[in-house]
C-alpha cells in the first residue's frame, strides 16, 4: 500500500462515507480499508496505527481505491498482492483480465483441487479417474501439498523418490518396485505440465534426470507358452477369436499390428505390415515403430488369411465378435483373460505369443539372421540375446511346434527371407510411400 499511498493527493479526498469507511478492529490500533468490490466485501489493513494524520491518510486511500473502482481502473491482485489466489482470480475475472499467479503463489495441493474439478473430473475412463486419484491422494498430495511449484525442484524429486517406500504390510519400509515409482512419477508430470500450460508459466522442469535416481530395472525372465500350454489356452477362448489368436503365435504380430490389417496388405505371397494400431497413442510414438516389414505366407498362415480376406471385403481382416474394428485392449481384456482365469495357466500378456514365436522358431532350427527379418528388429542381437534363453525346455515340443508350424515353415523362410535386391527393395519401398 506504501506506493499507492504515494501518488495520493490528501488534498484530493472526498469522503463518500456511503461507498466505504475507514474502520477500526478491536483488539488492534491499526486502520482497515472497507468496502465492497463486485458484491463482495473487502476489509484490509492499512498498516496505520490511529491517529489523526494517519487517518486522513486512510481516508485519502480509499477515496483513490473508490476513484479506480469507478473510473473502471482498479485491479485487484495488483492492489491487494497478499490476498488469497481465490479472492484475486475472482476479482480479476469479473475486471474482464487474466489472473497469471506465479509459481510461487499456487501450491500443489491448491492447484489439485482445481485440477480435479476442471481435468480430472471428464476422464472418459473411470479406472482411469481411480487410478490417478488413489496415486494423487495417497502419494503426492501428502508430500507435495503445501509445496508452491516454485519450490519444487529436482532436489525435491529426488527427495521424494527416496520416500517412496511400502507403507504398510509385510513389505513396509521396503522400496516400491521401479514400475511403480514410474507410474507414480509419470501421474505428476501430467499434473505438473497441466499446471504449467493453464498458468504459462516458463519453469524449470524437477523431473529432468529423474530417471538415474530410480532403482536399475530387473531383468525379467519371460516365460513363452509350452505347446501344450498354448492349446489348452486356445481351446479355452471362443471359437471366434482362435483365428487370429493362432496368427499372432505363427507370425510374431502383435494384437496392435493386427488391428490395422486388411485384405490389401495380402500381396503375391507376403502379408505387409504397414501400421500398429494403439489407442491414444501415435505411430510416432510406438516403440517398434520401425517394424514395416514382410512376412511370408506359409501353408498355416495362408488358411487363416484366405478365410479373413473372404469376409473381411475392403475393411479389417478381423474384427471383434460383434462387428466393431479389432481392439487390442478389449481383445486381452474379454478373451485373453478370460481363457487364463478359466484354464489357470500362469499369467502372461499377450504380448508373450511373440517371443514364443520367436522362441518356437529358434527351436525349430530357423536362421537367426533371417528370424531377425522376420521379426522386424534392427539387429541379431535381440534374437540371441533375448529370445535364446527361451527355447530351454521346448525341445520336447518340437515335433508338436512343426506340425503347428508347417513342414513348409523354414524352407518358405529360408527361400523368401534373404537380403532384399535393389529391384524388390524399390517394390517394398513404393508399397509402404
Amino acid at each position: 500500500m506504501a506506493g499507492l499511498l504515494a501518488a495520493v493527493d490528501v488534498t484530493f479526498f472526498d469522503n463518500r462515507r456511503n461507498e466505504g469507511r475507514i474502520a477500526n478492529k478491536r483488539g488492534t490500533r491499526k486502520l482497515y480499508l472497507d468496502f465492497f468490490y463486485h458484491g463482495v466485501r473487502i476489509e484490509r489493513s492499512t498498516g496505520l496505527d490511529e491517529n489523526p494524520v494517519n487517518r486522513r491518510k486512510a481516508e485519502a486511500m480509499l477515496e483513490q481505491i473508490l476513484k479506480m473502482k469507478q473510473e473502471g481502473t482498479l485491479e485487484f491482485a495488483k492492489l491487494f498482492p497478499g490476498a488469497s489466489e481465490e479472492e484475486k482470480e475472482f476479482h480479476t475475472r469479473l475486471e474482464k483480465g487474466e489472473y497469471a499467479p506465479t509459481p510461487k503463489a499456487v501450491t500443489f495441493g491448491g492447484y489439485i483441487k482445481k485440477w480435479y474439478a476442471s481435468i480430472w473430473v471428464n476422464y472418459p475412463v473411470a479406472t482411469k479417474q481411480k487410478d490417478f486419484k488413489s496415486v494423487i491422494d495417497y502419494w503426492l498430495v501428502p508430500y507435495f501439498g503445501d509445496k508452491t511449484f516454485h519450490h519444487i525442484t529436482g532436489v525435491t524429486m529426488q527427495e521424494f523418490v527416496a520416500t517412496l517406500k511400502h507403507k504398510e504390510g509385510s513389505k513396509a519400509g521396503q522400496p516400491l518396485a521401479r514400475s511403480t515409482m514410474v507410474n507414480i512419477l509419470q501421474i505428476f508430470r501430467t499434473i505438473w505440465e497441466d499446471a504449467v500450460i493453464a498458468h504459462r508459466w516458463i519453469i524449470f522442469d524437477p523431473l529432468k534426470g529423474i530417471k538415474k535416481h530410480l532403482p536399475k530395472k530387473g531383468k525379467k525372465k519371460v516365460q513363452v507358452f509350452r505347446f501344450e500350454e498354448w492349446e489348452t489356452l486356445l481351446g479355452a477362448m471362443s471359437e471366434y477369436y482362435r483365428p487370429v489368436s493362432k496368427l499372432m503365435i505363427l507370425t510374431g504380430l502383435m494384437a496392435s499390428e493386427i488391428a490395422g490389417l486388411k485384405a490389401r496388405h495380402v500381396q503375391e505371397g507376403y502379408l505387409y505390415i504397414e501400421e500398429s494400431i494403439v489407442r491414444k497413442v501415435a505411430k510416432d510414438e510406438l516403440k517398434n515403430s520401425y517394424r514395416e516389414r514382410r512376412i511370408p505366407i506359409t501353408r498355416a498362415i495362408g488358411e487363416i488369411l484366405d478365410l479373413a480376406c473372404r469376409s473381411a471385403g475392403d475393411g479389417n481382416l478381423f474384427t471383434m465378435e460383434n462387428g466393431q474394428p479389432f481392439s487390442a485392449e478389449l481383445y486381452q481384456r474379454r478373451v485373453w483373460v478370460r481363457a487364463m482365469k478359466e484354464t489357470g495357466i500362469m499369467y502372461r500378456k499377450p504380448y508373450t505369443t511373440r517371443h514364443t514365436f520367436a522362441a518356437w522358431a529358434l527351436t525349430l532350427g530357423t536362421d537367426p539372421n533371417r528370424l531377425v527379418a522376420l521379426m522386424g528388429h534392427a539387429s541379431k542381437q535381440m534374437i540371441y540375446e533375448v529370445y535364446g534363453k527361451y527355447t530351454e525346455g521346448l525341445e520336447k515340443d518340437w515335433q508338436a511346434i512343426l506340425g503347428y508350424f508347417g513342414s513348409d515353415f523354414n524352407q518358405t523362410v529360408q527361400t523368401a527371407m534373404p537380403r532384399l535386391h535393389a529391384k524388390e527393395h524399390a517394390k517394398a519401398e513404393a508399397f509402404y510411400s
